[in-house]
């Protein structure tokens, strides 16, 4: 197994504190955890460190309760709410579209979306005032453009689900935050890709050794082109994704035997599995006490004081956040591999010997479930095939992806034409097959513009005013000067 920059992540944590400075009467552009500042940059290894630092962030984002998995799946018709706690009922009004202002858990994804902006801007404002000499210059080059990725990433995910967001784009004191209002969404994109097409030049395609799981050119290129279809240029994104295709850096040979079939589907979503060849970005965690885990499989399991993981006798209860709905499971087809290997439709009692009828998914099995260390593709290369598929009206890149799973192809007498009757219907069937459970449902339900009949033919009640999460009420408060989503 190679090392990958989960490596270097691990000594991060130790050079992280809490802002407990923070100006709590002030907008929410600031962290709740920042490397120290102080004497800390005096050295390239030091600027390097910060940098690194980045993909700790981005494992925040993309963690349970980020904004990925908020809005891509608890607010989409692929799950919802059986049984959990009862704490609050915070996820019962996203996944119900009745979402309150005060909703914690919006604050939350909110809150740590501009923690990461913050620290991701002060690594930017560091790397281009230092005066620090690079052994190699190249390396200093490199860092920046990793930063304006992970930076566009964060900003893209924010103006998706909340529109118009604030946009600072250096580290803000608390009396200049109050400056920083909502910017038009067409803006930001702009200087998004600007930020994009920059980094793009200056990232190298892949990495060897320790540096396996940075951003790459290539990455880029696929956060480039979501970044363009949001800003409507479909040629440009067609063009940055059939670069990515055509460069045979990727396939769905995830496990690289040579063989394309099912097995890779399954490898995906081994614990083992990292950075695979059809990973394009991918984040970062490693299993064990005390390093970077992730949350997944506990907000992804069932709320049931008898729940146990597959082959696991060890009582293992989880949050209930995210129950796959039974429209989800009964779209799958019959002969389906990918259903059995995303999903089990219950589990056994172990006192009773009863099965418990609670489904949930295994894309994020652990064995370690305690310091889960499972890697969450961002985007892989089946993604992108079919959003190529999408965006050209080229059936060829969807079939790619039906013959992996061993299915009939689009246009086949045996495709279940009178269910998907048009290539639209069909890839819009497929990603959310092919994609169960990796925050892209909601997501591909809005670009498409089909998200408000889909969801209210579901009994899911919404309207094109109701696809946007509301700013924080407690962001408003403190700084009035930012306006509300209808």
């Amino acid at each position: 197994m190679k090392k990958t920059i989960n490596n270097i992540i691990i000594g991060l944590l130790v050079v992280s504190v809490c802002l407990s400075a923070c100006n709590s009467d002030k907008l929410e552009l600031y962290p709740e955890t920042n490397l120290t500042d102080g004497n800390f940059y005096t050295s390239e290894a030091d600027l390097t460190a910060a940098t690194n630092d980045i993909y700790r962030q981005l494992s925040r984002l993309f963690d349970a309760g980020g904004i990925p998995d908020l809005y891509g799946e608890l607010f989409s018709d692929n799950v919802y709410i059986r049984t959990t706690t009862g704490a609050n009922n915070f996820a019962e009004q996203i996944s119900e579209h009745n979402i309150r202002t005060d909703n914690g858990f919006v604050e939350t994804a909110w809150n740590t979306a501009y923690n990461a902006l913050y620290i991701i801007n002060n690594v930017l404002d560091r790397l281009n005032n230092t005066t620090i000499t690079f052994a190699d210059p190249n390396l200093k080059t490199r860092l920046e453009a990793e930063a304006l990725v992970a930076r566009a990433i964060v900003y893209y995910y924010l103006t998706q689900a909340f529109g118009d967001v604030p946009f600072p784009l250096t580290v803000v004191t608390p009396e200049e935050s109050y400056d920083y209002l909502r910017v038009d969404r067409s803006v930001i994109y702009e200087r998004l890709i600007a930020d994009l097409l920059q980094a793009k030049e200056q990232l190298p395609g892949s990495y060897t050794g320790n540096n396996v799981g940075r951003i790459t050119s290539y990455a880029t290129a696929a956060v480039l082109a979501k970044v363009y279809i949001a800003d409507d240029n479909i040629p440009a994104a067609i063009t940055q994704l059939g670069e990515i295709i055509q460069s045979g850096q990727f396939s769905l040979d995830a496990n690289g035997d040579g063989q394309i079939n099912v097995a890779d589907y399954a490898h995906l979503f081994r614990s083992s599995t990292k950075n695979s060849k059809e990973s394009i970005l991918e984040v970062q965690y490693l299993a064990g006490q005390n390093n970077v885990n992730s949350n997944h499989q506990t907000e992804y399991s069932p709320w049931d004081f008898a729940f146990h993981l597959p082959g696991i006798g060890t009582t293992f209860r989880g949050t209930g956040l995210n129950t796959p709905s039974a429209d989800l499971i009964a779209e799958y087809e019959r002969d389906d591999p990918r259903k059995d290997l995303s999903l089990q439709l219950g589990f056994t009692n172990l006192q009773t010997n009863a099965f418990v009828d609670y489904p949930y998914t295994i894309k994020f099995l652990d064995e370690n479930f305690l310091y889960p260390g499972q890697n969450v593709e961002v985007i892989r290369y089946a993604d992108l095939l079919l959003l190529y598929a999408e965006l050209t009206g080229d059936a060829s890149y969807l079939n790619q992806v039906r013959a992996r799973a061993g299915l009939e192809p689009y246009g086949a007498s045996g495709y279940p034409s009178s269910e998907y009757p048009t290539l639209t219907l069909a890839i819009e069937h497929e990603r959310r097959i092919e994609l169960a459970f990796e925050f892209h449902r909601l997501f591909d339900l809005v670009r498409t513009g089909r998200a408000v009949e889909v969801l209210t033919a579901k009994g899911i009640p919404t309207s094109s005013n109701g696809l946007l999460f509301p700013i924080p009420q407690s962001a408003i408060d403190i700084n009035p000067g930012l306006t509300q989503n209808p």
